[in-house]
């Protein structure tokens, strides 16, 4: 079943991001990168600079979707803020866990974030899809 979207709702937004973390998880490089408008851009929480929404989607899929690496990932409560019909803001904590990650120089790390800070900006596009325009992730604390 099929639904246009007409605006976005708190609710929507909610279930985009616990899709977005579960499609992380299940390493579907596909629907990461249909998460990302093509103008997005993204602040990740091992970054110092942002990068193009699709090109941080594949720098994840290079690191974290290989047959060995594990992902597990939860959130806390997500709060919504709705900018309009078509745009709404989340913010929200979450935990990220992944083990055998393939780093720059080949070698399999560990990455854990206990206490991480996500701010996503989604828009409703001119395609009827959900996207996401800007997303900063960003740890209070890390250990690799």
């Amino acid at each position: 079943m099929t639904t246009t979207l007409e605006k976005l709702t708190p609710e929507h937004i909610q279930s985009e991001v616990r899709r977005f973390w579960s499609v992380l998880m299940e390493k579907n490089a596909d629907e990461l990168m249909a998460f990302y408008s093509a103008e997005s851009s993204v602040f990740s929480s091992l970054s110092p600079r942002p990068e193009p929404g699709r090109l941080a989607a594949a720098r994840r899929q290079r690191e974290y979707f290989h047959r060995d690496a594990n992902i597990l990932a939860t959130t806390g409560a997500v709060e919504v803020v709705m900018l309009g019909d078509r745009a709404a803001l989340a913010s929200y904590t979450f935990t990220f866990h992944a083990t055998r990650i393939g780093g720059a120089t080949g070698t399999a790390l560990e990455e854990d974030i206990r206490h991480g800070r996500a701010t996503q900006v989604f828009i409703l596009d001119h395609d009827v899809k959900v996207r996401i325009v800007h997303e900063h992730l960003s740890a209070i604390e890390k250990a690799h």
